[in-house]
């Protein structure tokens, strides 16, 4: 198969200037048009936008900073580090907004003049003809000029948006693996997850319009200068119009940041129950919870909602004041200037448009655009500083060296511990206990006596509040859940060590692991999917165990006490046939010692301890035996509690009853392929709007474009009643949409998180947890807010084009001329950037479900990866995953900037074909009319971009929607009917099925 992507070389590396603006992403494009792109098609990223690279440059910063607030006893501050990092870049970048603005207002000037020509039209004057020729030039230059730089400018913020997101990823794992369980206690899987998918979006988007804050003032001040000299004091008249507008919008960018807040609250909660849920998944089912926790996400689902609608309220206003504010600044000045006993002229009239026209974007849109943004950051600011701040595990007890075999490896002295201070009774109290380095503890005890603590606080889990203890050599961990990360089984296995073949075999043989590899397709590099999906429980527990040379079940003599008989062994277990085979036995209750020494010495000294321990035994087998299904369950439980991390000797129920073991294959994230299909745009719309809402929406959208009226024609009687029209319709045709498309994105959730509750089993152990999350965390917050605003744009956008169009087509026929042909170019570029723009999208959407997968596969298994010390493997494997989405991310990024500029450009050449073509004919028309045409050029151009950034945008509802369709043939049940249990179990895919 054709790629275009040999050894991850990105040809942007080695482009030049021209290649670099124009052709240097063609060739994939070309590929795309050909056929479906895959990952192996991706340009890999440059090594300055590696994930480690910035990652570590910005932890230096942040460590740096952390240590120097400590010494000036303040609180680090984020923002400060992020400047000293990225700040001289950015402030680069600001170059280019400065240049940008310059420009749209020389073309204002240039406008002014070219129309004040035709006002003084001489047919024999030669000289203005000439003079007339060269502002058309410089028109047109400015035009192309504008195009290059303006595609240049988003270029370098984009990518510098991207950088910060990718540095940000890097410091809040490394972050979450750090985290003390005192920390683990204040945050949330969701929490952490919504970090990585909403909070560091925010980078991406402060970027784009961050410079206007200082560039807007400054423009601002310049055009009201033009202003006085065109049309004297009456400027002040739409400058005091404008001016009031701020305050406003300053009042809107600090609600912004309110509402923000709430919703982070909210989308926190939401995503910590779909994970619990999605983690417990089985027991849910087994007890017919479905509806009680359907119920539950969608309150919590409601609250958000009702603080993204106040944000979208917000923003609907805000959009819609940008569309309305030039009825209101035009009618205002030119009915001052004309109260004045001024005479309107074309040339007064389109250079005012023009320059009110630029300054309404900038105070209007990009600067409440900015400081909305900022608004919005400083608050993810906040919430990542704080996440970064939490209280990291101390590692004082493991990794001194051990000098010879009678040393003690583990010495414990009247140690205390608490889980929490708030608690008056402690984990531990006063255990005193040394191991040495041959010899093999056991520590038993009753439910709750501690057993789990003491393990946590040799392996420095579990803070020391009293007392010593000393641990030397390198410690290796078995949980009592087991728990395998994605990866082969041999990756599983060797957990970043080097392959000793000989002790590889052995260790494999000693825990019963050669059948089960002989069985496998791939042997021991068969792939294991997210939480070990694609094995058994017997499996996971049996490759949880080799991980440690260890064994189960009828195994552990031969492997604890054979091939681990020279190292230091403590085993937590209920299997009281074990004891005879300890050096130490070690009782527990209630975080205390009640006895301690060998087995003889036990039973001779504390014989009443051992009985009860034996009755306790037999009655939890029992129990065992009697709730056989609550135990199968029990496995589903994440591994967030103290209590569950214990034993070195986790049996598997699976692997009793299973001769054969197969592996279920876990299933690949898929793509669609095509268009987004029209019933995809019926759905959304109709979700959350009916058919009488929709009709409304045109019907005030139609009011709202009738009611516009040229400048020169707006001073009549009913200019009062038009303006308003226009203005209230307006605004009202924005708050609609706003509210139909949240309602619509509320309403899908619920369906989904419904359709995926009621899926088989089957269905969550073939897809991961990540991609899961991915749809309810980036996929939604995407239909939340992006979406409504992007539609919203281009349907005003687009209004405004026909209506434009039509006016233009009406007065001055041959302008259909140069767009027919526009048109078809147009329409080519869209096909031809689209069969590429779409499969980038769904690339970017489907690599970054395994950055979520590999957070919540390290959190299950925390204290394993600390206990192994391979933070530093875990943290290379998560840049891996980031570079692979960033390779996607910038695909996208930059196929959207190749059809911009090409867009761009053509209208720009449009602009030079009636630019010089209102000249040569200048004896034939209004030029008031020509220059309508040249005011909203630059609007087409938007408005198409913005239909392409929608579809885009519309995949994610289709990957939801996707989601709807999963199966259902585990419908809920109704709590009246008594349902009969049979369990069976097929393959590794044992599912609890309830018959009714």
């Amino acid at each position: 198969m054709e790629s275009t992507k040999a050894d991850g070389h990105n040809p942007l590396a080695t482009a030049g200037f021209c290649s670099r603006v124009f052709f240097w992403l063609t060739p994939l494009l070309h590929l795309g048009h050909k056929r479906r792109l895959e990952e192996s098609d991706m340009y890999g990223v440059v090594p300055e936008d590696r994930s480690q690279t910035l990652g570590e440059a910005l932890q230096r910063l942040w460590d740096h900073e952390v240590k120097k607030a400590t010494k000036e006893l303040r609180k680090p501050n984020l923002t400060s580090v992020l400047i000293r990092c990225y700040g001289r870049s950015y402030a680069a970048a600001g170059l280019f907004t400065f240049t940008l603005e310059a420009i749209k207002v020389i073309q204002s000037l240039l406008l002014g003049k070219i129309i004040l020509y035709f006002e003084n039209y001489d047919p024999d004057d030669r000289r203005s003809l000439c003079t007339v020729c060269v502002y058309a030039a410089a028109m047109s230059l400015s035009a192309f000029a504008l195009t290059i730089l303006q595609h240049l400018y988003f270029y370098q913020v984009q990518k510098m948006g991207m950088r910060i997101r990718v540095a940000m990823c890097h410091m809040i794992y490394r972050k979450a693996l750090a985290l003390s369980s005192e920390s683990m206690g204040q945050t949330t899987t969701g929490q952490i997850v919504n970090l990585l998918s909403n909070d560091v979006n925010r980078f991406d988007e402060i970027t784009l319009n961050l410079h206007y804050l200082w560039v807007g003032p400054l423009q601002a001040m310049v055009i009201v200068f033009f202003l006085w000299y065109e049309i004297g004091p009456t400027c002040l008249a739409g400058v005091a119009a404008v001016a009031l507008m701020l305050p406003v919008q300053t009042w809107f960018g600090k609600l912004f940041g309110i509402f923000r807040s709430k919703t982070s609250v909210f989308t926190d909660n939401r995503i910590r129950i779909m994970n619990e849920v999605v983690s417990g998944v089985r027991i849910i089912k087994m007890y017919a919870w479905e509806k009680p926790f359907s119920a539950l996400v969608t309150e919590v689902r409601r609250k958000e909602i009702r603080q993204i609608l106040y944000s979208s309220y917000l923003r609907g206003l805000n959009m819609a004041s940008f569309f309305a504010s030039s009825k209101i600044i035009v009618f205002i000045t030119f009915t001052v200037y004309a109260l004045l006993g001024n005479a309107i002229t074309a040339s007064s009239v389109f250079v005012t448009v023009s320059l009110y026209g630029t300054i309404k974007l900038t105070v209007t849109l990009f600067f409440p655009l900015a400081v909305e943004k900022v608004s919005e950051t400083a608050v993810s600011v906040q919430r990542i500083s704080s996440f970064l701040l939490l209280e990291e595990v101390e590692r004082k007890t493991s990794g001194l060296p051990l000098e010879g075999k009678e040393e003690s490896s583990i010495e414990i002295e009247k140690l205390t511990c608490y889980w929490d201070k708030s608690s008056d009774a402690p984990s531990l109290q006063n255990v005193s206990v040394s191991v040495m380095s041959h010899q093999l503890l056991i520590v038993i005890g009753p439910v709750g006596a501690g057993k789990s603590s003491l393990l946590s606080a040799i392996l420095g889990e579990l803070p020391q509040d009293t007392g010593s203890l000393k641990v030397k050599g390198q410690l290796t961990y078995a949980s009592q859940q087991p728990w395998v990360f994605p990866g082969t089984i041999r990756s599983n296995i060797l957990f970043g060590r080097e392959l000793n073949l000989q002790r590889y075999e052995k260790v494999i043989r000693a825990c019963a692991l050669k059948k089960d590899l002989e069985l496998l397709p791939d042997g021991d590099l068969t792939l294991i999917g997210d939480r070990g999906a694609t094995l058994s429980g017997g499996q996971k527990a049996r490759i949880n165990l080799a991980r440690h040379d260890q064994e189960v079940k009828q195994h552990v003599s031969r492997c604890i006490c054979g091939l681990l008989k020279n190292k230091c062994r403590v085993l937590v277990t209920h299997q009281l046939q074990h004891l005879r085979a300890a050096d130490q036995i070690l009782v527990l209750k209630e975080g205390h010692v009640t006895a301690q020494g060998s087995y003889s010495e036990l039973c001779s000294s504390h014989p009443d301890t051992v009985s009860m321990l034996r009755s306790d035994e037999e009655q939890e087998q029992w129990a065992r035996s009697a709730d056989l299904d609550k135990l199968s369950l029990h496995s589903q439980k994440m591994n967030h509690s103290h209590g569950s991390h214990s034993s070195l000797l986790c049996g598997s129920l699976t692997a009793c009853f299973l001769q054969v073991e197969t592996v279920c294959t876990a299933a690949e994230e898929s793509r669609m392929e095509g268009d987004v299909a029209g019933h995809i745009y019926l759905k959304y719309f109709t979700t959350g709007c009916s058919i009488v809402v929709l009709l409304v929406i045109v019907l005030l959208s139609v009011v709202a474009e009738v009611s516009r009226g040229s400048p020169a024609s707006s001073i009549h009687t009913h200019t009062w009643s038009l303006t308003a029209v226009a203005v209230v319709f307006g605004y009202a045709r924005s708050l609609v949409i706003f509210h139909g498309l949240v309602r619509s994105a509320q309403k899908l959730h619920n369906h989904m998180f419904s359709a995926v509750l009621r899926t088989p089993v089957a269905f969550f152990d073939a897809n991961p947890i990540g991609r899961i999350l991915n749809r309810f965390s980036k996929d939604i917050s995407q239909m939340d807010s992006m979406l409504p605003i992007t539609f919203v744009d281009f349907y005003q956008l687009f209004l405004q084009n026909v209506g434009v169009v039509a006016v233009a087509a009406s007065v001055i026929p041959l302008i259909l001329i140069p767009v027919v042909p526009l048109l078809f170019i147009f329409l080519y570029l869209r096909r031809f950037y689209l069969s590429t723009s779409r499969d980038v999208k769904r690339l970017e959407s489907t690599t970054r479900s395994p950055v979520f997968s590999h957070l919540s596969s390290s959190l299950q298994g925390l204290w394993t990866i600390r206990a192994f010390r391979a933070e530093e493997r875990l943290r290379k494997s998560f840049d891996a995953h980031q570079d692979l989405h960033s390779e996607a991310w910038f695909l996208f990024l930059m196929t959207s900037r190749w059809f911009a500029l090409r867009l761009d450009s053509i209208c720009s050449l449009f602009i030079t074909f009636t630019t010089f073509g209102c000249i040569l004919l200048r004896d034939g028309e209004n030029p008031l009319n020509r220059c309508e045409i040249h005011e909203n050029d630059g609007v087409k151009a938007e408005s198409r971009r913005y239909t392409e950034i929608y579809e885009v945008y519309l995949i994610r509802c289709r990957r939801l929607s996707g989601t709807l369709r999963c199966d259902r043939r585990c419908a809920p049940a109704s709590h009246n009917i008594r349902p009969v249990f049979r369990l069976q179990l097929v393959g590794t895919c044992a599912s609890m099925r309830v018959l009714w």
